[in-house]
């Protein structure tokens, strides 16, 4: 009866772990960034959402700026700024 692993026993786990590894860690990287960017768009739909039950509440007008894109939110609905004054 054998007591132990041979060298190359110990080898060869290695390199499957290895190569399975190789494979799990990058589509693993993939998914967390993608899951990363649905969380932030959603997190923006709910801010929007947001300012607009706001300013149908308070009858005021809201404007708010993300990811570079200046939306106006009003008792009407939302609405992407395409005015260039941006001071």
């Amino acid at each position: 009866m054998r007591g132990a692993f041979t060298l190359i026993e110990l080898l060869v786990v290695l390199v499957i772990v290895t190569l399975v590894m190789g494979v799990v860690i990058p589509r693993g990287a993939k998914m967390l960034s993608g899951y990363q960017r649905t969380t932030a768009r959603l997190k923006s739909e709910e801010n929007l959402s947001r300012m607009r039950a706001r300013a149908f509440l308070e009858l005021h007008e809201y404007n708010v700026t993300v990811d570079g894109i200046r939306y106006r939110c009003t008792m009407e609905g939302i609405a992407i700024d395409q005015s260039h004054d941006y001071d």
